[in-house]
């Protein structure tokens, strides 16, 4: 059964899960995966408690329910019919799908919002970010979705800079260190960011057969950083805009740093007291004596290799 490294956790699935890391054999496994194929869980999850409904779907049904059980732990319920049951520590996952999704639908959803969510249960901190490494450090592109996150990790990959993480990364205190965990090897991209970055559309392979977004494969051409990195600088993407000036960097207080931070906190929408304790512990950590700086992007998308090229002369002192 293969066991994988991933966010700095071993997690065991009986499937081969595509573009993880194999784990270093006989370490202790953290989450057991379970794909259970077509259907959906067995027991009355409908008297579940409500625990968190997100958007309406244009036929009406929320995008993503989430219901808690003590005794079970927590479901959620995704508009494509693709359901997850997440126990209450975190350390067993199973999941179903519709007969019109795919195992890689499932798995975009496990990679992504489920596993961010176990991170947090299970006490690490986990930011809507991704992340490249520059003089040996992680280098963090924090912001929402759409913020151009992965656009900007793939545009440092093309020059050389290894890719840690895309859209999720996990955050540790490693002896009073500040670690960030590498994810899989792979970058998820819209057409119109392929369009950009290399000028073609449609070349790169569908990330599932359903979705519209794309996948960069990382390891060869685009280098893929595949252990832990010290926390370096933290940049937040801004709105882009046509500001003459744009890209520039302007640095921000730790007062507005933190504020960033709680706003791009990975599943902050489902976080209990306990769990919001100990982010509050560990953004305090982060900020300290660290550079942070908003990125304030140009809509023109020619600019940004001088964005990356910025990005980088800042991380590494040069003018």
């Amino acid at each position: 059964m293969p066991d994988y490294a991933l966010y700095g956790l071993v997690v065991r699935c009986a499937h081969p899960l595509a573009d993880l890391e194999p784990a270093a054999p006989g370490a202790r496994v953290d989450i057991a995966i379970t794909l259970e194929g077509v259907g959906e869980p067995s027991g009355d999850w409908q008297s579940a408690a409500p625990y968190y409904t997100a958007g309406v779907e244009p036929d009406g049904l929320p995008s993503m329910r989430v219901r808690h059980d003590a005794a079970r732990g927590y479901r959620f319920e995704y508009a494509d019919g693709t359901q997850f049951v997440i126990d209450d520590t975190a350390s067993s996952i199973r999941c179903w799908w519709a007969e019109a999704s795919t195992l890689e639908d499932t798995a975009t959803y496990l990679l992504g919002p489920v596993l961010g969510f176990a991170l947090r249960r299970r006490g690490v901190l986990a930011l809507h970010a991704s992340a490249v490494v520059l003089d040996g450090c992680a280098t963090l592109l924090i912001g929402p979705s759409g913020a151009g996150k992965s656009t900007t990790a793939a545009a440092f990959a093309s020059e050389g800079t290894p890719v840690l993480s895309d859209d999720v990364v996990a955050l540790r205190l490693t002896g009073g260190v500040p670690l960030a965990y590498p994810a899989y090897r792979l970058l998820r991209l819209w057409d119109a960011s392929e369009q950009i970055l290399f000028g073609t559309t449609g070349q790169l392979p569908l990330l599932t057969p359903t979705w519209e977004k794309r996948a960069l494969p990382l390891g060869e051409a685009f280098p893929f950083h595949d252990s832990p990195a010290p926390l370096g600088a933290l940049f937040v993407l801004g709105a882009r805009g046509e500001d003459p000036r744009a890209p520039y960097l302007e640095p921000l207080s730790a007062m507005e740093g933190f504020v960033e931070l709680v706003a791009n906190t990975y599943a902050n929408y489902l976080l209990d007291d306990r769990m919001r304790g100990e982010e509050m512990h560990l953004l305090s950590a982060l900020l300290r004596d660290r550079q942070l700086r908003r990125v304030v992007p140009h809509a023109d998308p020619s600019r940004l290799p001088t964005m990356v090229q910025r990005i980088r002369a800042a991380v590494l002192d040069r003018p």
